[in-house]
């Protein structure tokens, strides 16, 4: 239920060029994926206007620096994508791998997650108070824990024990696939409601 950045069709590739190509200021193709999911599982639907063009690809007015365009479309299409493979309840997040450690680094992700859900602050930090049996429940302690384990200040310290840290590294492991659980959770509680 996750992909890594290996092996992307050629619209993912193009869209990874164009965002290293936007400048040191751009999201990394990981964490705009985090991004657009939010927005796809969010409580309401989000006028693109509300967040695009995105900071570093807008001018001093706010309007679309030029050659954006194709960027815009491939953003657009990414979306689309997302949404389809939640209604499918596949979903399959873009994480970055560590080339040296083979270790998914799914923080990227929810960074950009992350930074869609301010859009909706208030929603967000309510329903990360759900404390229900229920789907809702389960998808508000998912993204909980992914959310506090992206701080590296969550990490044991110098005074952990073995099993403590076995058991960091075991929920620091399934978070990737917790994560796509979770927006496939989130996609059916807000699209049921």
């Amino acid at each position: 239920m996750t992909s890594e950045l290996t092996d992307l069709p050629e619209s993912l590739v193009r869209l990874e060029d164009l965002l290293a190509e936007a400048g040191d200021e751009a999201m990394l193709l990981s964490e705009l994926d985090g991004f657009l999911c939010c927005l796809a599982v969010g409580p309401e639907p989000i006028a693109k206007g509300e967040w695009w063009p995105f900071d570093w690809l807008a001018d001093e007015r706010g309007e679309p620096k030029p050659g954006s365009g194709e960027l815009e479309t491939l953003v657009v299409a990414r979306l689309a994508e997302i949404e389809q493979e939640l209604a499918d309840g596949e979903y399959a997040p873009l994480y970055e791998v560590d080339e040296e450690t083979d270790e998914v680094v799914w923080q990227v992700w929810m960074a950009g997650f992350q930074l869609a859900m301010l859009l909706r602050f208030d929603y967000w930090d309510e329903f990360l108070r759900e404390t229900s049996d229920d789907a809702r429940g389960e998808a508000a302690m998912l993204l909980a824990s992914g959310l506090m384990l992206s701080s590296p200040d969550t990490r044991p310290d110098d005074t952990a024990g073995e099993e403590e840290w076995a058991e960091y590294d075991e929920v620091m492991e399934a978070m990737p696939e917790n994560l796509a659980i979770s927006a496939v959770l989130l996609h059916q509680v807000h699209r049921a409601d």
